[in-house]
């Protein structure tokens, strides 16, 4: 992602990295219990992996957090007016690249006079998997990490984060015939 920010930075992107929680809390790395503890954890992330971008951390509740999704790892894309126009459920640097090119042409097409209206597309991604490094990453933060991570592991192999079929139905508001 830093290379993403030099480069796009120069084409007039701004990037920031919002640090809204510790995902996986263990006893080295614990979770945050007050707003220091929050802001010295995100600029031990920002030494560890040496984030280049500017660091805006969310308050204790999560308040930004909620309002884009609860995912752990989302990318957004905001243009000028502060509307999304592009979202993703990961962070993956060449979906990344390819969303800005492409809206970065739109904005290049708009300017030379070019008349364009939205319209909703999908894309599904593909993020590579580092299985070492996230248990390393884990490991870092403690027993309670590894541990609490394989038994969520073990849960979402069950199902049991879609919740039963009466939960769903009930959620979705829709009742059987």
């Amino acid at each position: 992602m830093e290379e993403l920010y030099r480069t796009y930075a120069a084409r007039g992107v701004e990037s920031v990295f919002v640090y809204v929680r510790e995902a996986h809390p263990g006893e080295h790395l614990g979770p945050h219990d007050s707003l220091e503890r929050k802001r010295a954890h995100a600029g031990e992330f920002q030494r560890l992996f040496d984030v280049q971008r500017p660091i805006l951390v969310d308050d204790l509740e999560g308040s930004a957090h909620r309002a884009f999704g609860q995912m752990p790892n989302m990318t957004y894309v905001l243009n000028s007016a502060h509307s999304v126009v592009f979202r993703s459920a990961w962070t993956d640097p060449d979906t990344i690249r390819l969303a800005l090119d492409y809206l970065l042409g739109v904005q290049a097409r708009r300017r030379a006079g070019a008349r364009l209206a939205p319209f909703y597309s999908e894309l599904q991604g593909f993020r590579w998997v580092d299985d070492a490094a996230f248990q390393a990453g884990l490991a870092r933060n403690g027993p309670r990490a590894v541990r609490d991570f394989a038994e969520a592991t073990q849960r979402w192999a069950r199902g049991e984060q879609l919740g039963s079929l009466a939960q769903r139905r009930a959620a979705a508001d829709v009742r059987p015939a």
